[in-house]
């Protein structure tokens, strides 16, 4: 699969209306049927019920825009955008989707654990999940442990770089 999916759009996916400065933007990543890859939308907040999504939803994350000036986006927005995607992933329903999904979780949990936003227990390596603790709520949850490769990492990058690679 194909993870062609650019980072910090400065326009909206749907009417191309550059976005400015402290409008909130929706970002979505979802799985393309038709193409095999993955996709990623952003939108203005208003434009999202108008927004036909052509496959299924991975998940979603609220970004704030910034002056163009001044578009490096900080750790702890970076952090607080992966924190908000890594929860979406749970609330999609299991699918034909669920690896692309698992390898999403697996990758955010591993740098969310880093900023040490949640905490591993011990794997339970027989049924191939961890658990993490979000230490801010006391919510567990079970993530896949997928094997990392170079390979995977190199499709990733250009899907997530701004919230794995700039955290």
């Amino acid at each position: 699969m194909e993870w062609q999916i650019k980072t910090l759009a400065r326009q909206s996916s749907l009417s191309e209306t550059p976005f400015n400065a402290g409008d909130r933007i929706i970002c979505l990543v979802f799985k393309d049927p038709q193409l095999g890859e993955l996709g990623r939308a952003d939108l203005l907040e208003s434009e999202l019920d108008c927004f036909n999504i052509p496959g299924e939803v991975l998940g979603r994350w609220v970004r704030i825009a910034k002056d163009p000036k001044h578009e490096v986006q900080s750790g702890k927005e970076a952090m607080a955008s992966a924190e908000e995607f890594f929860f979406s992933l749970f609330d999609c329903e299991p699918s034909s989707s669920s690896e692309v999904a698992d390898i999403l979780k697996h990758l955010l949990a591993l740098t969310l654990e880093r900023k040490r936003i949640l905490r591993a227990h011990p794997p339970r390596s027989s049924q191939g999940q961890q658990i993490y603790l979000h230490v801010k709520s006391k919510q567990e949850l079970s993530v896949p442990i997928v094997e990392v490769t170079a390979e995977l990492m190199m499709k990733i990058q250009d899907t997530l770089g701004e919230l794995l690679l700039s955290a």
